[in-house]
């Protein structure tokens, strides 16, 4: 069967459509780019900013009519319909022998429905087998979604990644599973929005016309992203239980993190420890535990555990304070805690890598120490007259700042000299000397800032910038940080600002963009000059995510190529007007390669 997708014409008021060979239902190609504009909206959220891949997969249903066994969307794309090749007779043998099968309910409801979760699970799970070799040739995540009924076909929403990012921000260990109803939880707050995600996907699919109001039917990556964390959560609070059943500790560590105590901001450690496994050295053993549901009570819990000790929980109770021993083997998920770093501010760890951040209840993930190979890299674009020796000193006073408890700032500036003679009255201008530890310490103890040169000598300390208000000011960070931005903002010359937060968290201003290949960029602007509306999305759409580097007369070209694609006759479902290029009054040469 060709299906095909249809829209009215709002001038001429006539159906058109495009022909689809693997059709499933009308609406398919719009709930799949649906699909991929939420899964990318939520990883943004969190913090990583990349590129999923979305298909979805559908096995026709036992009594279904269609000619296809396997559908894939998109048909045309990167996946072969050749990887589901036998997908059917693998799917049949799997629900023969699923464990649902066997199951007996009290509830006669369930006892109808039990065939049907058996045959969504058999789909889902063949899905997901299937698409391991193209994972592993490919060196990506399939994350499949459960599979639902559309028409004559089980639909199995699917989300791809580039494991890469799993090197910036690892997994948890793959624990055993300590009984058969154990659920060791999510790997990473990564994998949790993902099953989110494909939650949302799945019961987006039961609705009429799937697909045709795609983000009116679904909750906002915003609500997602909450969701994700509370059930990522639950995995920590699972290690300390096989039988845990809570999904509110997401919501309880927020809470406790708003409390303030006789004025003071909460900071100190919550242990995640096993009560039955793992020995703990108490400084006090409570008679009774409190509930870890009483705010108020945990929030004066956790003024004593500031000296060395941390608050002992099972994520039910708190049973003291005292020193986890880590070291026992009873229990290899032990290693999850809580710290307190702020008002409204606290992080996740296991062991010493930290998992999530949620900031007045905002969960992200964790913004790691930047690359020394791309600080150094980026010094030397910022500031070419600069040696390398140069950079790495500067890397390693950035490394000393951040190591203190208390926040400071650095200033490197091309115009030092003038700059320190022009502020003079509003810090102290000294002898240039070379940075050292000791001098960096001894700076950062007081207000204001320390001004340097590109080679590391520092002219000023405690000096108090100046500068007009920027659109990068916002009034959610600190005083320390928007005077950085409005001070490097504000010079003709190059400025480089390290702000280190007295909350622990580091910005570099300006945070320069990687560099990128000129000869890819030509080559995007050359398929999209040579573009019809069949295949113009993927140069157009990578052209758009990388504006910041097109110039002057890639602008006129690439402006041109879309003034003939709109001009082109309407033969879609939609098409999408885009905002014409101008190029970035930051961008220079410095930021393309010419390799490839």
């Amino acid at each position: 069967m060709i299906g095909e997708t249809r829209r009215t014409d709002v001038k001429t008021g006539v159906m058109v459509g495009k022909n689809i060979t693997l059709f499933m239902w009308g609406y398919q190609p719009h709930f799949r780019s649906g699909l991929k504009y939420l899964a990318e909206n939520v990883l943004k959220a969190i913090g990583a900013d990349v590129e999923v891949e979305v298909l979805l997969v559908g096995a026709r249903r036992p009594e279904g009519t269609r000619v296809h066994p396997v559908c894939i969307e998109p048909e045309d794309g990167k996946w072969s319909i050749a990887l589901f090749e036998d997908l059917l007779p693998a799917i049949e043998s799997t629900y023969k022998n699923h464990d649902q099968l066997r199951m007996v309910y009290g509830d006669p409801r369930a006892n109808r429905e039990k065939f049907e979760w058996a045959r969504r699970d058999s789909v889902r799970d063949c899905i997901q087998r299937f698409l391991e070799p193209y994972d592993q040739k490919n060196n990506v995540t399939s994350f499949c979604g459960q599979s639902r009924c559309v028409d004559d076909y089980y639909v199995t929403p699917v989300i791809q990644l580039s494991n890469n990012i799993f090197e910036q921000y690892p997994l948890l260990p793959l624990w055993k599973r300590r009984n058969d109803h154990d659920r060791p939880g999510h790997r990473g707050m990564i994998h949790a929005s993902m099953q989110a995600i494909l939650s949302e996907a799945s019961e987006a699919l039961e609705g009429d016309e799937a697909g045709r109001n795609f983000s009116g039917n679904i909750r906002s990556a915003e609500e997602i992203v909450r969701i994700a964390a509370r059930n990522f959560l639950w995995t920590a609070g699972s290690s300390t239980n096989a039988r845990h059943y809570r999904n509110d500790l997401f919501d309880v560590l927020n809470l406790v993190s708003s409390l303030m105590y006789e004025g003071a901001k909460g900071t100190g450690e919550l242990k995640l420890i096993n009560v039955d496994q793992d020995r703990v050295e108490y400084v006090a053993k409570f008679s009774e535990p409190v509930s870890l549901r009483e705010p108020r009570w945990v929030r004066k819990v956790l003024e004593m555990a500031k000296y060395g000790v941390s608050i002992v929980s099972d994520c039910d109770h708190i049973y003291g304070i005292g020193t986890p021993q880590m070291d026992s083997s009873a229990n290899e998920r032990s290693g999850f805690n809580v710290r307190f770093i702020d008002h409204y501010h606290w992080e996740l760890r296991y062991h010493k890598q930290v998992l999530l951040r949620s900031h007045y209840s905002i969960p992200r993930l964790p913004k790691e120490p930047f690359n020394q190979d791309h600080f150094i890299a980026n010094y030397r674009r910022l500031f070419p007259h600069s040696e390398v020796e140069d950079a790495h000193h500067l890397w390693s006073m950035m490394m000393v700042q951040m190591q203190q408890r208390h926040g400071s700032m650095i200033v490197v500036a091309a115009d030092v000299a003038t700059e320190s003679q022009r502020l003079s009255a509003q810090g102290t201008r000294i002898e240039p000397v070379h940075l050292t530890t000791e001098l960096l310490r001894s700076a950062s103890g007081i207000d204001g800032t320390i001004m340097l040169d590109p080679l590391g000598n520092c002219h000023a300390i405690g000096m108090i910038l100046d500068g007009d208000a920027s659109e990068q000011c916002t009034p959610s960070r600190g005083s320390r940080y928007n005077s950085g931005v409005r001070y490097v903002r504000a010079g003709a010359n190059k400025r480089l600002a390290i702000v280190v937060s007295d909350d622990g968290t580091v910005d570099l201003i300006p945070q320069l963009r990687p560099m990128i290949s000129g000869p890819l960029i030509e080559k995007n602007i050359a398929l999209l000059e040579q573009a019809t509306r069949e295949n113009y999305r993927e140069p157009r759409n990578w052209l758009d995510s990388e504006r910041f580097y097109i110039n002057s007369e890639q602008c006129i070209r690439i402006n041109a190529a879309l003034d003939r694609l709109d001009a082109l006759p309407h033969i879609e479902d939609i098409y999408i007007l885009t905002p014409r290029f101008v190029p970035h009054p930051e961008m220079d040469e410095s930021y393309i390669l010419g390799d490839k």
